[in-house]
């Protein structure tokens, strides 16, 4: 059973695990996302006004959010890009947030922080890993019902 949930563009949807959380806010313009990879390969992705993105820390509580919400300005509105690290880098333990943008992002706690290019997937909490959020006209939609959630304004 799919679960839609509306969000406008100047608000964002904070997913509650025991051990983490996702905030998941739409990319609100069409524009694009560059993407460092360990090859030293530079990836353009275009997106669209209700495409999503996706911030994923293993905390929780207001600084998280704060983060999540800082980070989502940095790429959303100052074109910052994401940069994808090797296999086995040591700085992939200590990345306090991870984000992934595109149509449908996929929670997984089985892959190792910032090191997938591949934005259809993003390292998560256990108990929110198999979460698949796809972006919608009106908001999001999540493969599985969810109650642990809320929603928040981005005040940029």
């Amino acid at each position: 059973m799919v679960q839609k949930i509306s969000l406008q563009d100047d608000e964002i949807i904070f997913l509650k695990g025991k051990t983490g959380i996702v905030g998941v806010a739409k990319f609100a313009k069409n524009g694009h996302i560059f993407i460092g990879t360990p090859d030293m390969d530079e990836i353009v992705i275009f997106l669209e006004k209700k495409d999503i993105i996706a911030v994923s820390s293993f905390n929780s509580g207001i600084i998280a959010e704060k983060g999540i919400k800082s980070l989502i300005f940095l790429l959303r509105e100052l074109g910052s890009p994401l940069v994808v690290l090797p296999e086995n880098h040591p700085t992939s333990q200590r990345l306090p947030l991870v984000a992934s943008c595109g149509e449908k992002v996929r929670l997984d706690c089985n892959i190792t922080p910032g090191t997938h290019p591949e934005q259809d997937i993003l390292c998560a909490c256990d108990d929110l890993s198999g979460i698949e959020i796809k972006a919608s006209e009106e908001g999001i939609k999540i493969n599985i019902p969810f109650k642990n959630f809320k929603i928040d304004k981005i005040n940029f």
